[in-house]
Parts: C-alpha cells; structure tokens; sequence
C-alpha cells in the first residue's frame, strides 16, 4: 500500500513536468528563434527593452522573437510595445506549457534575472544574461542570509554563454559573489549595459521632455531602494517617512520644479499623487532610463540606478537616512559617503542640495563604475550574440590553476556526519584547492543557521530545485528503488533522467572531483554518479545494518553506487565487511578516519552551559546547572533520537543502577531524530524519572559533557561515534557496547567495551564506579595528519 500511494503521489505531483521534459528531449532547436524574458515576466524594461529594440532592426528581420511576460503584465508591456512601436512575433505566457516548450525549442535565450529552477540549458542553446544592474548591495555569497537562496541565480550565471559586465567594478563584485572566477567557462562581454546607450544622447532627452510638455520645467525624478525583505513594521515606517519628505519636498519646491516618483508598485498604492502640486507619478510608458535622459537631477538611495544615470553626467543627491540601519541589515560593497554626489539625511537637507551647485560624478567615478559605457552597447552585443561578429571586448575566466573539489554535505544537520565534514575542512589545506559544499536550499530555508558550520574559504554551490519529474521516469526511479529491477528500458529512462539533471545542476561547471559526503541521500547518489570526473561517496556506518534496521536506505542503489563511483570511503575499519558484502568489489575501498577537531571541542567546553531559543528539555536550564554542580554519579550519552542508538536499553540500565546505588543522573542529548518523544516517555516510567535529563537537543553540549563522569555509547551499531573523541578530549572516561565502529577504536586505544545488551551498559557503570574505566588520552593531531595526507592524495588523484 505504501508503495502504491508513492506512485499515486508522483502522478499528482507531476502535472505539467512530463511536458517540460517531453519538450527538452524531443523538440529540435530553432537557430533563428529568439526567445527574451524581463524581470521572470513581470515587465518590459531595461537591458531586455534595450535589446529587443535592436533586434527590430532590419539586419534581424531573418529571427523569430518570442516575449515571456506574466498575464498580469501583459496590458502594461503591450502598452509599451505600442508607445515604442516595437514588433514581436509571438507573446508567450511565462509558467505555461507554451512557455517551456518555446524554452526548449528557442536557439537563443535573453534574460535579465533568470529563467526558473526546473530550466535546462540545451546543447546548442546560446544563453544570454544581461543582469539587471550594478550591485551596491551584497550578494551571493558576500551576503550570508541570501547564500541558501542564490542557487538559481548562481547556475543561471554559470550556464550562460555570455554575461555582460558594464563595468570593472561590477565585474569584480558579480565574480566574487558568485565564484565565477573559479567556475564560469563561458564568455565575459565587457560592454555598456543596452538600456544606458540612451546617456549618451541628450538631445533625445530634451526631445522626450518637449513631447511631454514639459520643457519648460527642471525634472527631478526620484526613484529610492524598494526595502522587499522588511517586516510590516519597518515597511510602514518606511512609508511614513516617504509620505513627509514627498509633503515636505511638495511644499518647498520652486514653480518650475516638478518631483517624478518611481516606486514598487506595493508602495504607490500607499501614496495619493493627486495631494501634491509638485510630483507626479513617472510615467509608466516611459522606459526607466529614458525618462531618466530626460530628468535635470537624480534623487535616490541605495539603488543601482545612481550608476546608470552617472552616464547622464548631471546631478545626483543620495537621500540616506536610514543608511546605518541599511548597511547594518544588508551590508553593502562601496563606502557611498565617499561618491561625488551630494548626501542628504533628512528632506529638508535634498531641498538645499536641490538648490546647491554640485554633485556630478568625476572621471574616477566614471572610470570604475561606467567603464565600458559609449552608447553603442546594444548594437555591438546583438551584432557579437546573434550575428556572430567579434566586435565586442571580451575575455575568458581560466582560474588559477587549483582543482574545484564539490562536496555534497547533506541538509547539515546537528549530527555527527556534519560535524566530521566540518573539521575535514577545517583540517585541510584550503589553499590548495577550491571546495564546494553543496546542499539542497529546500532542506535549510528554515535553519540557515546550519551554514556556521562550514569553515571560512570554502564556497557553497546551493541546489536550487528539486528533481524535474515524469511518471515514466519516476515511476521508474521508483521500481528500480524498491525492486532493483536493471531491465534496458528502466536503465535508460534513469540515464536520462539522470543526466538531464546533472546538467539542470552543473551542467555549466568544471569540477575535477565530486564526494558524496553525506553518502545516504538516494536522489544525489543517483546525481553524483552521472559527474564527468572522479566520484567518491563516504560510508560514515553499518550500512547493511541501516538498511534492517531504518529501511532508510536502497540495497540496489548502494551496489550501484559502490560498484561505479571511483573510490568508497570508509570511516573505519570496522565497516569494511558491509561495504563488500553491498558492493562485491574491494579494489576502490579505502579507509580515511574522521578528523577531529579536539580543540576546537575544548574551547567550546568552556562556554557557560546554555539552552537555544530551540531547546526542549524534560527540566530547566537552572536544574540542568545544579546537577552538574552536584557530587552525583553522572552518565552522558549524546546522539540523535534514533532506533539505532539503543537509548532505551541505557534508560533501562540506568533505571537498574540507580536502584542499586542512588546518587546518580542520566543525561541523553539528543540533536536529529524522531524518537525524543518515546525516550522522554519511556524515562517517565522509571523510578529514576527524576534523575534522567532528556535534552532533545543543543548547538553545544560539550560543557554538559565536561563536567560528567562517564561516556556511554549504547548504539547496536555505528561508523565510529565521533562523540567518543569529544569525550576522550575533555578527559571523560568512555564505555561503549561492542559494536562495528566503535569496537575498533576502543580496542586500539584500550577502551571500555561491553556487551551489546541493557546488561552490558549496567555494568558500564559498574565498572566505572569500581574505578576501571579511563581515559584514552589519544594522539588526535597525529590522526588528523594522517587523514589529512589520505585525503589530499585522493584529491590529488593519487589514490
């Protein structure tokens, strides 16, 4: 039944998917089709307008173009498309089937921001994006809250055939926000954005002004930052402060001034221009730049609008009076106070610079943030694009010769596989190579939290989508999972499937190694093994045991995967047995221990025993402080809530021990895992419910583990029990039940083990209370170099 209802839930889930691939896989591509999309469909405006009315020259009358727009911006781009007499062959519905069948099938693609997460670039494709503006705010990742979501943005730039950079500056903060340095092969075009061409005809301006009836006025056009990532509260105060500034500027304005206001279209309908004498809405028809042409004085803020109008060479004042609240919650790149334009605080002070000579940009400015601008961008990058000229400059990203190494790291979660990944990295030499951790950003959007966990000098490549499905392919996917059924026509649907999907993912990337770190997640198994280098996937347990115990794991899949991926690494020795029973192959299995980081574990010790905002506890934090300041016996055990663990034979244990002996606590600290609830209830039963401390979890136990006596590992089975080596660093005492992972360390260091049953944690404790249980005091930095040396031999390939 549960099989059955997946199936049903694949068939509703799918919807229009089986189109979309249908479309990528069967539908030939038009070299003379052209296919444009602004802001996802939401307007006509900027580098896109700029293009599309280069492409209405007659040298391109041999292409077809094709319009995405959303159907609620359709009246307002056909209103534009009529005031600019521009023609357009077809206006296709962004979302639609019609939308992705024309996304397979145009030779050409033109975007300003990006197609969405489920798009992939087809062989032959050409892919051009134009980006959207000069950033001053952060972005990608330079800016911390925005890396879990910069995943589409960061494939779309790296799939493309051409990014155009109007300046050193932007290039310099784009290639660093989004690694393209390391990772972009396509082509760099150091050309002027299309829509700024207009600065450098200020007749046309004048013209524009003239036909508007407004020549006899000075046109100052005010157009501030839209604050998108505020709360309600700060988005009503930033509403009230620009309903008195435009009352203010309203009031103190000379006759022949008159204030063009461009907003978000969430705030205009905030504001009543009918109020004023001296504003008006910008005119809605006009494309932003040109109207801008037009207009004598820019008044802005944080936008990048300030570079574009610099090429108009005339006044602008920046209007900043949140800017150490701004700077403080965004960040942004350039120290602005320092930009030849004039700096206003309050309303009254714009009212002044309005009046002030001044404010112009200089030759400096213009060199570093107008580059390449010279008014003949749009036409030199159609003719470079879509007429095959090389007429543009432009210039190739080849790295610097060090290896890109793609790690995929889970959900990095608070567990042990996370923890072991984080010191690898740590441990490693980061200058040798660039290391990217990967994850799926659907898994961290509520715990962004988790990225504090990767080290300094590693970069992050975010999974923006998930998988583009079809019932055949998933239905497939799905009998392959559950029966392991290698027939050729189920083998060749997951080939394509697989390989439509490593290059949705990576399809624009150069990596020389990828690791399946996490070494559980079934669709990136699959993913990984479809990578055009070498392939190593971790074992961090029992794998065999994993899969009776949890069923969380496919038997065909691991076989697979053991089978083809050019190196299985194994935690320890002691798991050695179930990779060669899963696998049948021995000759790509090596084994490189976890790294610890011991001093990183006893710095964190030192911390103040604190509970998270998260925290869930069976007692309070002052308890929790008190017991451990107490001269009671004091057990620990930390690991996830989860069937393998065996905490509900040390709850039984402990429950014995402390009959017999009194004076005593458990504390279980939990971090993953869905069995809290059964421990906390199962400890309710005991005798000694009031002595067992049931924590559901903590970002730091270790000064919990600091202060206790005695380190109990009741797994039936583990890769190895990192939290045996926290223990043993800060000179706790560790026992554990005599199982794969555990036992080899133990024995090698002349640890604690007994038997695998509630009797043997028992008399755990009874050891330790006869005085027979101590410290290991193992060489950790010896360990950690020779997982060091292993590691980097393997990425070196050299294993």
């Amino acid at each position: 039944m549960q099989f059955a209802a997946k199936i049903k839930k694949l068939i509703k889930l799918s919807n229009w998917y089986p189109f979309y691939n249908f479309f990528y896989e069967h539908v030939s591509l038009n070299d003379r089709m052209i296919l444009l999309e602004s802001r996802s469909g939401s307007a006509l405006e900027s580098n896109i307008l700029a293009v599309l009315r280069e492409l209405n020259q007659d040298r391109y009358k041999h292409f077809q173009i094709i319009l995405s727009v959303r159907k609620q911006a359709e009246k307002s781009i056909r209103k534009k498309l009529q005031y600019y007499g521009i023609h357009v062959d077809k206006m296709i519905y962004t979302g639609t089937h019609c939308y992705y069948y024309y996304l397979s099938r145009a030779g050409y693609l033109v975007n300003d921001t990006t197609f969405p997460g489920r798009f992939i670039k087809k062989e032959g494709q050409v892919y051009l994006n134009t980006w959207h503006g000069t950033p001053l705010k952060k972005m990608g990742r330079d800016n911390r809250s925005e890396i879990i979501s910069m995943g589409n943005v960061m494939r779309n730039l790296l799939c493309a055939d051409y990014l155009v950079f109007p300046n050193e500056y932007m290039e310099e903060k784009m290639a660093g926000a989004y690694m393209l340095q390391e990772l972009y092969r396509g082509t760099v075009l150091q050309e002027g954005y299309p829509r700024n061409d207009i600065f450098q005809y200020p007749e046309k301006g004048a013209a524009l002004k003239k036909r508007s009836g407004l020549e006899d006025k000075r046109l100052i056009a005010y157009l501030p930052t839209f604050r998108g990532n505020f709360n309600q509260v700060e988005e009503k105060e930033f509403i009230h402060v620009l309903k008195q500034s435009l009352e203010t500027w309203d009031r103190n304005l000379q006759e022949q001034d008159l204030i063009l206001v461009k907003l978000h279209p969430f705030v205009r309908a905030e504001i009543d221009f009918r109020e004023y004498s001296h504003i008006r809405v910008f005119p809605e028809e006009w494309d932003t730049n040109e109207g801008l042409n037009a207009c004598d004085v820019l008044i802005t803020d944080y936008s990048s609008v300030m570079y574009d109008y610099a090429n108009s060479r005339k006044k602008i004042i920046l209007y900043t009076y949140d800017l150490d609240d701004y700077m403080g919650s965004r960040g942004i790149y350039d120290d602005i106070t320092v930009y030849p334009f004039q700096m206003a605080h309050t309303a009254g002070e714009v009212v002044e610079c309005l009046s002030r000579p001044g404010g112009e940009p200089d030759e400096l400015f213009m060199q570093r943030y107008s580059t390449y601008e010279d008014g003949n961008s749009a036409s030199r990058i159609c003719r470079e694009v879509f007429g095959k000229e090389s007429c543009c400059r432009k210039h190739l990203y080849k790295g610097d010769g060090k290896k890109n190494i793609l790690i995929y790291g889970g959900d990095l979660a608070l567990n042990g596989i996370t923890t072991a990944l984080g010191a690898m990295l740590r441990e490693l030499d980061r200058e040798k190579y660039h290391y990217f951790v990967s994850f799926r950003s659907s898994c961290l959007k509520d715990a962004p939290e988790r990225l504090n966990r990767i080290p300094d000098k590693v970069d992050f490549y975010p999974l923006a989508s998930e998988m583009n499905m079809d019932f055949l392919s998933m239905s497939a996917y799905a009998l392959w999972m559950k029966f392991g059924w290698n027939i050729p026509c189920i083998k060749r649907l997951l080939d394509r499937l697989f390989d439509r999907e490593w290059r949705k993912h990576f399809g624009g990337c150069d990596f020389s190694h990828v690791v399946h770190y996490n070494g559980y997640e079934r669709y990136m198994t699959f993913l990984l093994q479809k990578a055009p280098c070498e392939k190593t996937i971790w074992v961090h347990n029992d794998m065999p045991q994993e899969i009776r115990t949890k069923q969380n794991q496919s038997g065909p899949l691991l076989h697979l995967a053991y089978q083809t991926y050019d190196h299985v690494v194994a935690v320890s020795e002691d798991i050695l047995d179930g990779i060669y029973r899963i696998s049948g192959r021995k000759d790509n299995v090596l084994v490189i221990g976890n790294f610890h980081e011991y001093q990183e574990v006893i710095k964190r010790a030192e911390a103040p025993v604190t509970f998270d905002n998260s925290t869930v506890s069976n007692v309070s934090l002052e308890k929790v402080q008190e017991i451990l300041e107490s001269d009671a016996d004091k057990f620990i055990n930390i690991g996830r809530f989860s069937p393998e663990k065996g905490q509900e034979r040390l709850i039984e244990a402990f429950d014995r021990y402390w009959e017999k002996y009194g004076n005593a606590y458990l504390f279980m600290i939990g971090g993953t895992g869905s069995l809290y609830e059964d421990m906390r209830k199962l400890a309710g039963t005991k005798k000694s419910s009031d002595r067992m401390i049931i924590i559901k979890s903590m970002s730091n136990p270790m000064p919990v583990l600091k202060k206790c006596d005695l380190f109990l590992l009741s797994s039936y089975y583990e890769g190895l029990g990192l939290v045996l080596l926290e223990a043993d660093t800060l000179g706790v005492p560790v026992a554990a039940c005599d199982a794969p992972g555990p036992r080899g360390f133990l024995r090698e260091y002349g640890g604690l083990i007994v038997e695998s049953s509630m009797e043997g944690l028992l008399n755990a404790m009874e050891e330790y209370r006869c005085g027979n249980v101590h410290v290991l005091h193992v060489n950790y930095e010896l360990m950690n170099q020779v997982s060091r040396k292993k590691c980097e031999q393997l990425f070196a390939g050299k294993l």
